[in-house]
């Protein structure tokens, strides 16, 4: 009895954790970036107010700027490699370069700046410099672990609706094939299927409302260019948006 009770208690604990696991992982991953440069601001804040001469709102406004420089920068660089990887396009490269040069520049102008302004605030210790330049690169890291975990998402919603796209596109075509079979058997046995009432199945898909067409590329969203830039085929684009052919290819140079 005992040790029935005791398996149930830890069946209870299992679930509750596989429960409670993906949120503590989203809320992590979301609340990180902002977390992680507050140890570096308010080092910078206080340098800055010393050697500077800030007020305290002054501070605040210029600790926010370099910190929230430092998240977008690597928001942007972790978006272009991913398109790199993806496209292998050469022009691609050379942003991923660029943007890989400005986080450079950001983190030694970070670490730089909070070692001088410590120095010149009569902290002169080279441990203490390191610490110092070691906490600069916890918003760099997490910054990443952000773009990659945002960039994530993002191919699951696109992955989400090209599965869901395919499943729609299977049926149609399963339909389709079945009324033509259903015409054939009519025109085999000599009736005109067009003299015969369309099975009421059939009415009811006929009837429903068409779907939007949208062929025009700046009217999709960032997921279904997604899906079409890499999921979606050629003649899945054409059927999908009533495109011509080299329309269709063009959307996937896009």
């Amino acid at each position: 009895m005992s040790n029935n009770f005791l398996a149930r208690i830890f069946d209870w604990l299992g679930e509750a954790f596989e429960k409670f696991n993906p949120s503590a992982y989203r809320f992590i991953a979301a609340i990180l970036p902002y977390l992680t440069p507050f140890p570096v601001a308010w080092l910078t804040a206080h340098s800055s107010e010393k050697f500077l001469g800030f007020t305290p709102e002054i501070a605040f406004i210029f600790v926010v700027s370099l910190e929230g420089i430092g998240l977008w920068l690597t928001s942007l660089f972790v978006d272009g490699v991913v398109d790199w990887i993806r496209s292998r396009n050469w022009k691609t490269g050379a942003i991923v370069l660029v943007l890989g040069s400005a986080v450079s520049a950001y983190i030694y102008i970070l670490v730089s700046l909070n070692v001088s302004l410590e120095s010149v605030s009569g902290v002169v210790n080279p441990i203490y410099s390191r610490v110092v330049t070691l906490l600069c690169f916890l918003p760099l890291i997490t910054g990443i672990g952000n773009g990659y975990y945002k960039l994530k998402l993002r191919a699951d919603t696109v992955s989400e609706e090209s599965h869901k796209y395919q499943l729609d596109l299977a049926e149609r075509i399963r339909k389709e094939k079945n009324e033509a079979r259903r015409e054939t058997k009519l025109i085999n046995a000599g009736i005109d299927p067009r003299s015969i009432s369309q099975p009421q199945q059939f009415q009811t898909v006929v009837s429903q409302p068409s779907r939007v067409v949208k062929s025009d590329w700046r009217l999709l969203d960032e997921s279904e260019r997604e899906l079409v830039r890499h999921h979606l085929t050629v003649p899945q684009i054409m059927e999908k948006h009533n495109l011509s052919r080299s329309s269709a290819f063009e959307w996937k140079k896009k």
